[in-house]
């Protein structure tokens, strides 16, 4: 592998690690809100307007890039079971079909979240309800995820490839 390769594949996967770690702080963040939700509504008869689309959004940036995290420490579940009793070849085929499989999702999904984010940015997107929280961030951000996912992705074939782990 080049340089250039393992530079890129370094630097795609320090990202994964830094985002992983640093959005795991976000249940912190989530469980306090929901407590601040729950003290106000049961203790002062006055329920919050925000807690919940805050939560919601704050939810869906964990999973993102959690998912990511995941995928650079080898954590998404596999059928190993069948994989591990296909032959050399045919477990060459199986990742070859998952990788391309993986491609097509993950490139739909940066392509249709960039568009998705652009037309919001270009509309000030903002949510339905009582409090109007901006929702362009956050389509913004769903392609930016999908993107780091997609490179990750390749990131882990290409590592495993090279390492012969067929």
């Amino acid at each position: 592998m080049s340089r250039k390769a393992r530079g890129f594949l370094a630097c795609v996967d320090s990202v994964a690690e830094k985002s992983g770690k640093a959005v795991s702080l976000l249940i912190m963040v989530m469980m306090a809100m929901t407590v601040i939700e729950v003290v106000a509504r049961y203790a002062f008869k006055s329920p919050t307007i925000w807690v919940w689309p805050i939560n919601r959004q704050l939810f869906a940036i964990f999973v993102l890039l959690g998912g990511v995290y995941t995928l650079r420490k080898g954590g998404h579940i596999r059928v190993e079971m069948l994989y591990n009793r296909f032959p050399t070849g045919m477990r060459s085929v199986a990742r070859l079909i998952a990788l391309v499989c993986f491609l097509v999702f993950m490139g739909v999904l940066v392509w249709q979240g960039a568009l998705m984010a652009r037309v919001s940015i270009m509309i000030g997107e903002r949510a339905s309800g009582a409090f109007r929280i901006p929702i362009y961030p956050f389509r913004t951000f769903l392609a930016v995820a999908a993107l780091l996912f997609l490179l990750e992705g390749i990131a882990d074939f290409v590592r495993k490839k090279s390492a012969g782990d067929q």
